[in-house]
């Protein structure tokens, strides 16, 4: 039999603030100090193994840009003339040139 809701309604803990939940369930946070152990603790025979190098695992993947482009030199003559694949300049890179320009060199970046 399932319970009732007015018992479910009881037994659930009620907010302290109309915004806030309360959690008893809550995970402890991993220790972030390592472990000091006395040189004497350790046995004669034992091998203290250095600490692991952290590996950087944040490998951007290739941007949409790059995909379409290997696609591109991939397929050669194959591949559409209706598809361009028009180059990516930042704001940045436009800041030093003067106003006048930008539009006339921005108009020819589109027509390659």
């Amino acid at each position: 039999m399932h319970p009732s809701a007015v018992w479910m309604a009881r037994t659930i803990s009620k907010p302290l603030k109309p915004n806030m939940q309360v959690f008893t369930s809550a995970s402890t946070p991993k220790p972030t100090q390592p472990r000091i152990i006395p040189r004497g603790k350790i046995a004669l025979n034992a091998s203290i193994v250095p600490a692991a190098i952290p590996r950087n695992h944040e490998t951007k993947p290739p941007t949409l840009i790059q995909t379409l482009i290997a696609q591109k030199d991939a397929a050669g003559d194959e591949w559409p003339s209706n598809l361009r694949i028009e180059p990516f300049i930042s704001r940045a890179e436009w800041a030093p040139v003067k106003k006048g320009l930008r539009s006339k060199l921005k108009k020819m970046l589109r027509e390659e």
